[in-house]
């Protein structure tokens, strides 16, 4: 969805910068009037239980053919909020096509008692062409393993995190994944992989977060490590551990400009299946690469984004990084790591809450992106 989806979006917010310099005051109107009828403000109206924006726009692949997407984002405020706290937020991407694939997405952050406990939840259901190359660089490499498949794929994270100290959180929860329906053309896929498979895990963390607005940072910090255990007890069809590792910095170096940084480690170890290796590239990291196909036992990237806004409504960002997968953790240095380098348009349609759509480059691809909220 993210590489594909709508350029509506785009060209309106085109039009709307376009409008400000050469437009009549009458076309000016309508296009504000047409922003403002879909839900787009700078301020959040706290007597709505819900403060929603609808972005709705088409698109088209030879995967899925014709489709139609929508992206809704809303602020509100729960039931202890005061003057000064963080907005809570619920974000809802959807998508259908001519081929019949469709997904839909929901990502929760629910903030009381000012801000020591958060409340967070994901989730996704899907039934999406994809494709798979094996696992590690060498066979992400080679053209021949390129296979295309279908399946249907749901995943769910909701999540607790209580504050215990000073801007430092510790969060449980549960990760689920269930991969059914695994329909591939002739290629690299075992008898075993098409069986269909659920992973179930208790993920516990511990963060340390800083960050102004988690959305849309403007200063501050993010630390976090993460562990997510998989086990048959708990109802998953293999048993492994997955560790995460974040780390992430903003500096606002001049009144319109942010600069932030990232760095992002991942290790799978145990009884792994096709889907549940750390895999490089998506909306958030290393855009450029399609997603999954370099995949292995370990990850680290790291990136720099610079964002720059020219009016209250409108502005740009320019990234570079690099990445790199292995078998091991140890083997991570022992390749070039890969580049990726991008440029997104960013438009504010909610108070503090952008969208954005991004090109990214990496070796030998390019990735588009829509999406609600910053990359990191």
């Amino acid at each position: 969805m993210m590489r594909t989806l709508p350029w509506l979006l785009a060209a309106l917010a085109s039009t709307s910068a376009l409008a400000t310099e050469t437009t009549t005051e009458p076309e000016q109107d309508w296009v504000d009037e047409l922003l403002v009828s879909l839900g787009s403000s700078n301020t959040v109206d706290t007597s709505k239980l819900i403060d929603w924006g609808v972005l709705p726009g088409p698109f088209v692949n030879p995967e899925q053919g014709l489709g139609i997407g929508v992206a809704a984002v809303g602020l509100y405020t729960p039931y202890d909020w005061t003057q000064g706290d963080h907005f809570s937020t619920l974000t809802l991407t959807a998508y259908a096509s001519t081929s019949g694939s469709f997904g839909l997405g929901v990502e929760n952050r629910t903030y009381l008692a000012d801000d020591t406990i958060r409340l967070l939840a994901e989730g996704w259901i899907s039934h999406t062409p994809g494709y798979y190359w094996g696992i590690g660089r060498d066979a992400a490499e080679n053209d021949a393993n390129k296979t295309q498949y279908d399946a249907q794929i749901i995943r769910l994270a909701p999540k607790v995190a209580l504050q215990v100290f000073d801007s430092t959180y510790i969060s449980a929860g549960w990760s689920y994944q269930s991969v059914t329906k695994v329909d591939p053309d002739p290629g690299v896929f075992t008898p075993q992989d098409l069986a269909d498979s659920q992973l179930s895990g208790l993920i516990t963390a511990l963060e340390y977060d800083s960050r102004d607005f988690e959305p849309n940072p403007q200063s501050g910090s993010l630390l976090s490590l993460e562990w997510i255990t998989y086990r048959p007890q708990l109802g998953s069809d293999f048993d492994f551990d997955r560790w995460t590792v974040n780390a992430r910095h903003y500096w606002r170096v001049s009144p319109q400009t942010i600069l932030a940084v990232e760095g992002y480690g991942q290790a799978v170890d145990g009884d792994i299946p096709w889907y549940g290796y750390s895999e490089m590239g998506n909306a958030q990291r290393m855009r450029g690469y399609y997603e999954g196909q370099y995949r292995d036992r370990a990850q680290l990237s790291t990136q720099l984004e610079v964002r720059h806004s020219f009016t209250p409504r409108h502005g740009m960002v320019a990234w570079m990084g690099a990445g790199n997968v292995a078998p091991a953790v140890d083997a991570l240095l022992e390749e070039t790591w890969l580049p990726t380098v991008g440029v997104g348009y960013r438009f504010a349609f909610k108070a503090r809450i952008n969208v954005r759509v991004d090109l990214g480059v990496g070796k030998d691809s390019t990735g588009f992106y829509f999406h609600v909220n910053e990359a990191f």
